[in-house]
Order: structure tokens, then sequence, then C-alpha cells
């Protein structure tokens, strides 16, 4: 059975969201048996001050499976699944981290690292001729934030010839523990670096991806995709952040067994 995944926040980075890139790109033409490797590069540029963009190197793994699914870095449970409709449990990996020694501000140097974090929710997808939408609850397992992050989006996929566009636009709400953990600044950590201490707040965000990738035969596909999200007033209003938006852009290959 067909089954195509929307971008979520937890994953695909490229985040911000490295999950969801992979999720999003290669799980179009996924059917019941199919397992697929490749591997790629992310480039992300967070919000915070003066911060180092981030290069990382992402493996990939999918399996599409009746039940069981594995989608880049996370896997799932398909609860309930059909042409139109899907209630699926996901575990995935969520890369938003602050490392302060990639940081040139010396006031930022001197806080506390955030760590990236596993995230488990319940997803609902709605499958039409018009596209696809979906709501996701996922919460942090490992308990770094305790955070909560609510994501609703929208996708549709053009075909033309061998290249695939696959354009989505989603919100993603963010709880008070989720904000404060990445961007929030305790007392202890104001005393050391002289920055404001500040306490974020949950808050609404919003993103735009766009996604492509080639297929040079019915074995192998290439992929670009980029997503851009625009932070809230608790993200922006942190003495940690610069600027408004943060950008990541992945590109690789894939091989389909």
């Amino acid at each position: 059975m067909n089954h195509s995944y929307l971008c979520s926040s937890h994953g695909l980075f490229l985040p911000a969201c490295v999950i969801s890139l992979t999720t999003l790109l290669f799980n179009n033409y996924a059917y019941a048996g199919d397992w697929s490797i490749g591997g790629g590069m992310v480039a992300e540029q967070l919000a915070y001050r003066d911060y180092d963009a981030q290069f990382m190197p992402i493996p990939i793994v999918t399996y599409q499976g009746e039940r069981f699914f594995i989608s880049g870095q996370g896997a799932g449970i398909h609860m309930f699944n059909t042409d139109t409709h899907s209630v699926d449990f996901t575990v995935s990996y969520s890369s938003l981290s602050f490392k302060p020694s990639d940081s040139d501000d010396l006031a930022m140097k001197k806080l506390d690292k955030r760590r990236a974090t596993a995230m488990a929710g319940v997803e609902y997808q709605y499958h039409a001729g018009w596209g696809t939408v979906s709501g996701e609850v996922a919460t942090d397992i490992l308990g770094y934030s305790n955070g909560v992050v609510i994501d609703v989006g929208y996708q549709y996929s053009f075909q033309f010839g061998k290249w695939q566009w696959v354009p989505s636009a989603g919100i993603k709400w963010q709880s008070r523990s989720f904000n404060d953990y990445y961007f929030g600044i305790n007392q202890q950590e104001a005393q050391r670096s002289n920055l404001h201490e500040y306490q974020a707040k949950s808050d609404i965000s919003s993103y735009l991806s766009l996604s492509s990738y080639y297929a040079i035969n019915d074995n192998w596909q290439l992929f670009l995709s980029g997503h851009y999200e625009q932070m809230s007033d608790a993200v922006k209003d942190s003495p940690m952040t610069e600027r408004a938006y943060s950008l990541s852009v992945a590109t690789g290959f894939l091989y389909k067994f």
C-alpha cells in the first residue's frame, strides 16, 4: 500500500529537522516490503547568536511494512492505515541543539549545552488528490526539555518527468518547557555570561519546505531539499538568538532495493 509522510517538526532536521526531509522525500514511492539505503549532507543555520553553520552527514535507511516502518532516523507503527486515513505512533531523532563552543560570542560560550533528543508521538494524516494534511503531537522522551511539540502541515507532490517536487507548509506549537530549554537563560547562566535572564514561553512558529528528487533509474535517486522556519516571538526575544529564522538544506542519494 502506498503511504506518504508529511514533513514533521522532529526530526527532518532539518531542523532543525533531518527526519523531516528524509520522511518527506523517500516515502512517496514506498510500498510494503520496500527497503532503501542512502546518504547525504545537511547544512543548517540556526537562530543562535554568532553560531557557526552546522554540517552533518546523514545516513538514510527506510523500510515500509504493513505495520512497521523506518524513515530516515525515525521509526513507527501503523495503528490505522488506509489509502485515505492513517494514524501512526512514531519515534524520531530531533537534531535541535546548542553547543557553546560553536558560537563566536564570548557570552554565549558561557551558557550550558542544549542536547538533541528523541521525540515520540502520534500522527494523523489525511490523503487526497489535492494533497496531504497532517497533525502530530510529540514529546521529548529523554527528559532534556520535557517539552511538547504540535505540528500541523500540508504538502502536495508534482511530477515532471523524472523530477518530483514536493512543496509543504505548516505551523508548529512548542510548549513553554521546550522553548525554555533551547532558548531560555537561567539565573546561573545569566550570572556567568552577563546575558539577561530569560524564560521563554510557549508560542507558534511557521515553516516552508521544498523538496525534489531525480530518478536516475528504478533504483537510484538523487535529492535536494530546503527547509525554512520563521521563529516565534518567544524564540526571537531570547538573548540567545540574533535572527528570526532557521534554514537548512540537504542533498544526497538513495538506493531502493
